[in-house]
Parts: C-alpha cells; sequence; structure tokens
C-alpha cells in the first residue's frame, strides 16, 4: 500500500516539473525575441545616424567643391570603409544638390538646393533648403 501512494505524488511531482520547465521555456525565448529587436533597432538606428552624418559631409565637399569650380557635376566619394555617397549637381539658377548615402546596406537619399554667387575670383556657395526624401 505504501507503493501504492507514491505512484501518485511522483507523477504530481513530474507534471509540476513538467509546467515549471514550458514557464521557463516561454520565458527564454520570450527574452531572447526582445534582445533580438533590440539588437535590430539599435543597428538601424546607427545606420541612420552615419548616413545621416555622412550625408552631411558630402554636402559639406559638394560646398567646397562648388566653390573652388563652378562647373562640378558631382562624384562618388568613399567616407570610410562602410559609407559611400553619390553627388550629383544639377540646375541652373538655384542648383540642385542630389546627395544618396549608403552605409552598408542601408540607403538614404537627401535633396538641397543652393545659389552660388560669383565675386571676382571669389566664389560663394549659399544652401537655401536641405532635406531628407
Amino acid at each position: 500500500m505504501i507503493k501504492h501512494f507514491a505512484k501518485p505524488r511522483a507523477s504530481i511531482a513530474l507534471i509540476s516539473l513538467l509546467l515549471v520547465m514550458v514557464i521557463s521555456l516561454i520565458l527564454v525565448v520570450g527574452m531572447a525575441e526582445t534582445s533580438l529587436s533590440t539588437s535590430h533597432q539599435y543597428a538601424n538606428n546607427t545606420s541612420d545616424k552615419n548616413a545621416y552624418y555622412g550625408a552631411e559631409a558630402c554636402l559639406e565637399e559638394a560646398l567646397i567643391r562648388l566653390e573652388a569650380d563652378p562647373s562640378y557635376v558631382g562624384s562618388t566619394l568613399t567616407i570610410d570603409g562602410d559609407t559611400t555617397c553619390t553627388i550629383a549637381v544639377s540646375g541652373a539658377g538655384p542648383l540642385t544638390l542630389a546627395v544618396s548615402v549608403t552605409h552598408l546596406t542601408y540607403t538614404q537619399n537627401f535633396q538641397g538646393q543652393l545659389t552660388l554667387t560669383s565675386s571676382g575670383q571669389a566664389n560663394n556657395a549659399q544652401l537655401t533648403h536641405w532635406a531628407k526624401i
């Protein structure tokens, strides 16, 4: 008779252990999913910032090159090993400046307008509009 009472206790303990394991597994999977989601958000945010600052660097470079040579129409620049940008200048009245920046696989496009005024040998580029498109 003692053996008869021992079996239900063992099965209750086994079922309880299985329930605790299932709940633990659910918690671990949920925490892993949250961690991966946070990691992806961080990577996207970092790529977004790098692309934005890369675009600003290309904008400055384009302004310097336009002031040195008003016939500058654009180029492709390598900012670092992971970031490149393409500059395209078009238009006549106000010039249109298009910058496309790629950081790893993330790409952002920016567009701006600027005026270029000449005074003798000196040229002055003035940015009138700049936005992400």
